[in-house]
């Protein structure tokens, strides 16, 4: 028996399970056996074993039973098991029994009684004098910290735990500890700290061959790649994870990977499969965890059905608000506010994004929602000129890259491609960046997309109408390969007669144009739509294109001109606060309009601090000197 105790300690379950798995009779051997299923990944089979050495008197046995429950999801049930075996414990267990307890709690979302329960448990073994046992839950209390938002609290407490918890013999805890660490990392956004600490996990990883431990780095890489935009094997490892989250019976892994998948499925457009996703969940929906109302709540707003998305959204953070949990509150609280938005409840869209942005900077979180105001564009530029959300916002976005959208792929499509020409020029094929060496081959495409069937003299005398025949053409050729070889040969096609064939792009090639989407917020009167996709002027490094030197002065007409009509009528209302709002961001463009510069002193003279109304009547000075 002291054998097989431990070679469960060392880790060697299958070794366990081989011994006792037909000849398990006495309560000892029944909870060894159950551990070993429990621990090995096998947790469906852990059930009966361990239940029966509880039934038969196992103290111990009656601890990880309840434990059990809890790695089941069944959290009410672990809850009220951990409440009628404690009275009866004492020493460790009875320590143990409490950190499970607590554990579950805060899992179940009674966060202020997790917490409590957790810090007794921890107080207790710190006096018991045991430094690894100790360490084991000091790495679950700062995971508590960690979910509450309390990053240098948790970081604190991840690092004195790693400090007496060994690679081996048995690595998990310290793997428990270094995955809590990483996620930290991944949301304050120090992915340099984050790959080091991927490297710790790799070397504790060659001790065991536990499948939660690998899968749990395997979802580290996950949010990695998800938050630094390296999409290639993204979805697939998403994949593997759910599938091995369906094989372990682990019910956080299993809501983490249904979540993000589902959330995946939805950006890329394939709806169905989505919603597959989450009904195979297997519980009911009005039982559904925050994360997947929240998964939810994204897939119907991408698919357009925004009342319907902010209702979803709206119980995702009702939850997430109740559980404490402020990180994955402020994702949400973005989606709702920009499926508010599109539903024309702008109110209800500045209270969501408000909220967000206010946990953003208590917390001094922002990195880690790149990819959401990536999304969300037209929220931010919305909330820009919002005096509600303008003072909350500016900061936010100074601690954020330069934006880019996100592309998405219809279902019926074989290649997605989304070309930026505001400001900066970028072409991406589902969602990966592809260089492309001549300046004209982002032109052409942007051309054809707008220009179907045209010949390729047609083109030449459009877009190099200056230059001879001959040299315009074979630029145009080359153009071409260039995008057939970086992108596929089917992404430009021609078809007509053999002397002079039309181009267009490919059937099935899905084309997402900064410029047609800037013209049609232009149409609708969408200035805040408009002040996002304007990055700068089209095609900024073309200069011998006189056909971009059209479509420049025609998207710089259209920008300023909306603008200029959008004070005007915050000026006529005294929505002085707007003025200065819309005035500061119509002068990243073009600082020198006098007009411009003089409203803004005069709507800061009625609504400003004396700083801006200083600031803005010096700016103001200037152009004259």
């Amino acid at each position: 028996m002291e054998q097989l105790q431990s070679q469960l300690e060392l880790g060697q379950y299958q070794a366990v399970i081989a011994a006792l798995e037909s000849a398990a009779d006495t309560p000892v051997t029944w909870r060894l056996l159950g551990l070993a299923y429990l621990r090995s990944g096998e947790a469906q089979l852990a059930e009966l074993p361990l239940l029966q050495a509880h039934l038969q008197g196992d103290s111990e046995a009656s601890v990880e039973y309840g434990n059990y429950l809890r790695f089941a999801g069944r959290f009410e049930e672990a809850c009220r098991h951990f409440a009628s075996v404690h009275p009866d414990l004492h020493g460790e267990l009875s320590l143990r029994c409490l950190r499970w307890w607590g554990v579950t709690e805060l899992q179940h979302g009674d966060i202020e009684a997790g917490i409590k329960r957790l810090e007794r448990a921890w107080y207790g073994y710190i006096a018991f004098g045991d430094a690894e046992l100790t360490a084991r839950v000091t790495s679950s209390l700062a995971q508590t910290y960690l979910r509450t938002g309390n990053h240098s609290r948790a970081k604190h407490l991840f690092q004195e735990a790693l400090r007496q918890l060994p690679e081996q013999p048995l690595p998990q805890p310290r793997l428990t500890a270094l995955h809590g660490l990483l996620e930290l990392q991944i949301q304050q956004g120090d992915y340099l700290g984050a790959e080091a600490t991927l490297e710790l996990v790799g070397r504790a990883l060659r001790y065991t061959d536990a499948v939660r431990e690998h899968t749990l780095a395997l979802i580290a890489r996950c949010e990695l790649q998800r938050l630094t935009g390296k999409f290639e094997r993204y979805t697939e490892h998403l994949e593997e994870v759910a599938l091995r989250a369906g094989a372990l019976e682990d019910y956080e892994l299993s809501v983490w990977a249904t979540a993000k998948l589902a959330e995946r499925y939805s950006a890329l457009e394939r709806f169905g499969e989505g919603l597959r996703t989450l009904a195979e969940f297997g519980t009911p929906q009005e039982q559904w965890p925050a994360e997947l109302w929240a998964a939810f709540g994204m897939l119907l707003r991408r698919r357009h059905q925004p009342k319907e998305a902010e209702d979803a959204l709206h119980r995702a953070a009702q939850q997430l608000r109740q559980q404490g949990r402020a990180p994955e509150l402020i994702r949400v609280l973005m989606h709702a506010g920009a499926a508010a938005l599109s539903d024309q409840r702008s109110e209800l869209a500045v209270t969501h994004f408000r909220e967000a942005l206010f946990e953003m900077l208590r917390l001094k979180l922002h990195t880690a929602f790149q990819p959401d105001f990536d999304e969300l564009q037209e929220l931010v530029h919305y909330a820009l000129l919002e005096p509600e959300t303008a003072p909350l916002l500016e900061p936010v976005l100074d601690n954020l890259a330069h934006l880019i959208g996100s592309p998405r792929l219809p279902e019926d499509s074989l290649m997605s491609l989304q070309i930026s020409t505001l400001g900066r020029v970028s072409v991406f094929k589902d969602h990966t960046e592809v260089p492309l060496s001549l300046k004209g081959s982002a032109l052409l495409l942007a051309y054809l997309h707008l220009h179907p069937g045209k010949t390729r003299a047609e083109i030449q005398l459009a877009l190099y109408p200056d230059k001879d025949p001959k040299t315009g053409s074979g630029y145009i050729r080359s153009a071409i390969a260039e995008l057939r070889e970086q992108l596929g040969r089917e992404v430009v096609v021609f078809t007509g007669l053999k002397n002079a064939p039309v181009y267009r792009l490919g059937r099935l090639v899905h084309c997402e144009l900064d410029v047609s989407a800037f013209r049609q917020a232009a149409d609708r009167g969408e200035a805040a739509r408009m002040l996002a996709l304007y990055r700068g002027e089209f095609m900024p490094s073309i200069q011998d294109s006189a056909w971009v030197q059209e479509i420049r002065e025609e998207l710089w007409l259209t920008f300023t001109l909306e603008l200029r009509v959008q004070l005007t009528r915050f000026e006529a209302s005294g929505d002085w606060r707007r003025v200065i709002l819309l005035a500061n961001q119509y002068l990243k463009f073009d600082p020198y309009d006098q007009g411009v510069l003089q409203l803004r002193v005069n709507a800061a003279q009625v609504v400003g601090t004396p700083h801006e109304l200083a600031r803005y009547t010096v700016q103001l000075k200037r152009i004259y000197n």
